[in-house]
């Protein structure tokens, strides 16, 4: 028995220190992909050299996490770092944070003394053909530089600032390392100075050239994937200041959730974590199908309560209390932490896609997905078993509905009172009709399903004067970190026509109203032309930049900074209504939808 009990004792203390010593081993792996994280985005978009345009970002990130994660000394990792980024960042330096080395600006200096500075200008930040409004150019005084955002010529920078030649950076990589990296250079239009040795350079484009990656799991392609992904938000995201996140510690925090991952759909979940932690409800990780359930699910009485049903076996009112064996509300946080944007959108569409699953590993046949429930009907609890019975890419829209008008366009429910389904009504079903809206009593205008009607062709009918839009702020940005960003500021304007509507103007509102209709909201609401029912808007507006990265994945998000007409927050405030609804569970059992009633008693009043 004595010596059962040391063997055992033994083994604990073997077990123990293994664990301990894998433990460590991650945290110096992590440690060393961050340090390279950091370097990686300064080089990227901020350092103008020539070679730095020759290569692959994406097969570069890829290289340094090979590189990098293996490393176990901070001399080792210097030494690196710096083979790896020396031949396309010239006059780069790094070195140990307590033996600081001065920097001589004179070693980038030209021989030709017409040479002209030369440095990035992003405005927001061009990624790819997908980036819509955003540029960024490596400018001079003269002339642009076209080496990433093609067809667009100009004879002037984008705007007017660039750093002064001999500026640079001088930030901590690690709590160990610092790296010197000049963010402007001198150039004769041939080339930058100093030049790179040709032998360096070359070979690091044979050592890139000679990497692959398939859109299949890697995890060193999932860490180059969090590298650039993270770099894009750290540099140009323009809302960090109204959003409680450490963004530093999220950069670890993900690359030590994806080292852990087994499966793509495992890295498909951290990715998206990572993406929640800023808040936006443009923030989505595109790339993966799920199996969705027929049903829709709403937060009504602090309980998870079906709300409309294309399965028999559930009903509208049937409670759910646990799925898959898991406390409902427990499953619904897990969502939650993958969802980006307010937390009001953030629970709609937690709920829109309750029980959906990930389109991996199930095979070909649905009958493969199914999601269990425990629910209560009557007072009685049940087990009930639902096929996932439909597929899609869309991560948060379910076209499943209870609203008892959605299959209406536009119809009087009541004399002189009228409802428009925009999801269903087009621009020609609102021109046949105009004359009976501009002279009703009310019109109603239910925004819940989306918009196939836009509002931008309804808002000149509301209007006897010009109105415009809130500012557009796009982010200028010279510096890494966000630093001195100034904002190029734009706006729309909208031209009244005829006829005028008399009538009142009322919206059903809720969470997923987002960006192009908060745009119209903000104008309704600053110029009071219409009154709100319902549920705040989603609290995210501006143009959507893509970021598509090596593991097969793109990622959404915000890239400039919209404001209300006053100059107030929007971002995760949204638009709240002048009726706020707050459902019943009674309303749902009996087919009541108490948005529209709740619409119809402003109509009524005077």
């Amino acid at each position: 028995m004595k010596t059962f009990l040391k063997i055992s004792i033994i083994l604990t203390i073997i077990t123990g220190a293994f664990g301990a010593v894998c433990q460590n081993e991650t945290s110096r792996k992590v440690q060393n992909i961050e340090t390279f994280a950091r370097l990686y985005g300064y080089a990227r978009w901020f350092h103008p050299s020539d070679e730095a345009q020759e290569i692959d970002w994406d097969k570069f990130a890829v290289l340094g996490v090979q590189k990098v994660e293996n490393i176990k000394s901070s001399k080792e990792l210097r030494d690196t770092l710096f083979r790896l980024f020396a031949p396309i960042v010239q006059g780069l330096q790094i070195y140990e944070t307590d033996k600081p080395e001065k920097f001589n600006s004179d070693i980038l200096l030209s021989p030709d003394p017409n040479a002209k500075s030369v440095a990035w200008q992003h405005y927001g930040v061009y990624l790819n053909e997908k980036s819509n409004i955003y540029k960024s150019f490596r400018v001079n005084s003269n002339t642009f530089d076209e080496v990433s955002y093609k067809n667009y010529q100009s004879s002037r920078n984008i705007f007017g600032r660039i750093p002064p030649f001999g500026e640079f950076i001088h930030e901590p990589i690690d709590n160990q390392l610092t790296c010197v990296v000049p963010l402007t250079l001198l150039t004769n239009d041939a080339a930058t100075y100093p030049k790179t040795e040709t032998s360096s350079f070359a070979r690091l484009k044979s050592e890139i050239s000679n990497i692959n990656f398939r859109n299949e799991f890697n995890p060193q392609v999932n860490l180059a994937s969090v590298v650039i992904a993270w770099n894009v938000l750290q540099h140009f995201f323009p809302y960090f200041d109204v959003i409680d996140t450490d963004w530093n510690s999220v950069l670890g925090e993900t690359l030590k959730s994806t080292l852990t991952n087994e499966r793509k759909k495992d890295f498909y979940v951290t990715l998206s974590r990572m993406i929640a932690q800023i808040d936006d409800g443009h923030g989505i990780v595109f790339g993966e199908q799920m199996y969705h359930l027929p049903i829709r699910t709403e937060f009504i009485e602090n309980k998870i309560v079906i709300t409309a049903s294309n399965d028999t076996a559930l009903k509208r009112g049937d409670i759910i209390n646990k799925i898959d064996g898991k406390p409902v509300m427990e499953e619904l946080y897990e969502i939650e932490k993958r969802i980006s944007g307010s937390p009001h959108l953030r629970r709609h569409r937690a709920l829109n896609i309750f029980g959906s699953k990930l389109d991996l590993f199930l095979g070909s046949k649905l009958d493969l997905c199914e999601t269990n429930f425990t629910i209560e009907r009557g007072g009685k609890e049940q087990n009930v078993t639902i096929p996932n019975s439909y597929r899609d890419k869309s991560m948060f829209f379910n076209p499943i509905d209870e609203r008892q008008y959605l299959s209406e366009t536009i119809v009087e429910i009541e004399p002189r009172i009228y409802y428009v389904n925009l999801v269903n009504c087009t621009a020609d079903d609102f021109i046949q009709k105009i004359k009976n809206l501009a002279n009703a009593k009310a019109v109603i205008y239910d925004y819940r399903g989306g918009e196939q009607l836009s509002f931008f062709d309804i808002a000149p009918f509301l209007i006897k004067k010009p109105v415009t839009s809130a500012w557009w702020n796009v982010p200028q940005t010279i510096y890494p970190n966000r630093r001195e960003v100034e904002f190029s500021k734009s706006n729309w304007k909208i031209q009244p026509r005829k006829p005028f509507f008399k009538s009142k103007t009322i919206i059903i509102n809720v969470p997923a109203v987002v960006s192009s209709g908060e745009t119209m909201m903000s104008i309704l609401d600053h110029y009071n032309l219409a009154i709100t029912v319902g549920e705040p808007t989603a609290g995210c507006n501006g143009n959507v930049n893509q970021i598509n990265l090596p593991c097969g994945y793109s990622v959404w998000w915000t890239g400039m900074k919209v404001l209300k007409h006053d100059g107030s927050q929007l971002y995760l405030e949204g638009f709240k209504p002048d009726y706020p609804v707050n459902k019943t569970i009674q309303a749902i059992r009996e087919g009541r939808d108490e948005y529209l009633e709740k619409a119809l008693e402003v109509a009524r009043n005077k």
